[in-house]
């Protein structure tokens, strides 16, 4: 009989620390997602590819796509107060354009990414294989999706033309890049407006000018205006080949009335409210 109770204790005792051993094992981790690419890393990706960032203001950004000649393209990027990132406009092509997005998720942390078709020509849409790939949401006009539709392919071996000489590499890229409309279109007299945790921000047609379809953005709360290439900040007017003549000089008075304190056009140095008078000034002097 006492064998019996002492086998029953032993085998209780056992069991006893088995579950003790068992309750201080850790369930495997669940495997963590990989970590994207770091600042330092999204940085160098952009130089190689000739894009600089400088911080205009608090949470705005212009990205300068190096290009020969006046073709150096600038791309607005802002973070809003609830965390989005909108961005204005797009590099050449493809490839860089990626590139861009990957930085602002790096430095910027984003929630949700949006970018602006500002018009038709590259500068304007030739990053939407790139903003696609990259989840990125675009938006653009009916006119811009028109004229895109029509003259896309053409556009892109001008283009890659015009840099060829001086820059291989990216007129390489730029024959990479295919032609994509926006995911979301908008009527062009109707505008788009977003609200950004409580930040609005205005996508706005003001009349033709460097091209018949050119856009604005405008955030209003900090006094900031994507004029795009409707805005000249170098000499003279550019490439006019489907300018609006007729229309832009009224066009570019016509975003004066939002009485902006910076103005970004799509090529050239960032200036204040002159831009848009000086812009008016040389259609009118031509």
């Amino acid at each position: 009989v006492e064998v019996v109770r002492s086998s029953s204790l032993l085998a209780t005792f056992a069991s006893v620390l088995l579950l003790a051993a068992c309750a201080h094992v850790r369930e495997p981790s669940a495997p963590t997602a990989a970590a994207g690419p770091s600042v330092a890393e999204t940085t160098a990706e952009l130089r190689r590819l000739g894009v600089s960032v400088r911080e205009l203001a608090p949470d705005v950004f212009v990205a300068v796509v190096d290009s020969p000649n006046q073709s150096a393209a600038n791309v607005l990027f802002v973070k809003a107060r609830d965390g989005s990132v909108v961005i204005c406009s797009s590099p050449y092509d493809t490839e860089t354009t990626r590139a861009l997005v990957r930085y602002v998720r790096a430095s910027l942390h984003p929630t949700r990414i949006l970018a602006i078709n500002t018009h038709f020509h590259g500068d304007g849409t030739g990053g939407n294989e790139g903003y696609a790939a990259e989840g990125v949401e675009t938006y653009a006009s009916d006119h811009t999706i028109a004229l895109q539709t029509a003259r896309g392919m053409a556009g892109i071996e001008g283009m890659a033309r015009y840099v060829e000489s001086d820059n291989p590499a990216l007129a390489a890229r730029v024959r990479a890049t295919r032609v994509v409309p926006a995911q979301h279109v908008f009527h062009e007299g109707e505008g788009l407006t977003f609200d950004l945790g409580g930040e609005r921000v205005r996508v706005l047609f003001v009349g033709g000018g460097h091209s018949a379809d050119n856009l604005i953005v405008h955030f209003a709360d900090r006094g900031v205006l994507f004029g795009g290439c409707m805005v000249r900040s170098h000499p003279g007017l550019g490439n006019t080949a489907d300018a609006d003549l007729e229309h832009w000089a009224a066009s570019a008075e016509a975003a004066l009335v939002l009485a902006p304190r910076l103005v970004i056009p799509g090529h050239g140095e960032p200036g204040g409210p002159e831009l848009l008078t000086a812009t008016a000034a040389a259609v009118r002097a031509r």
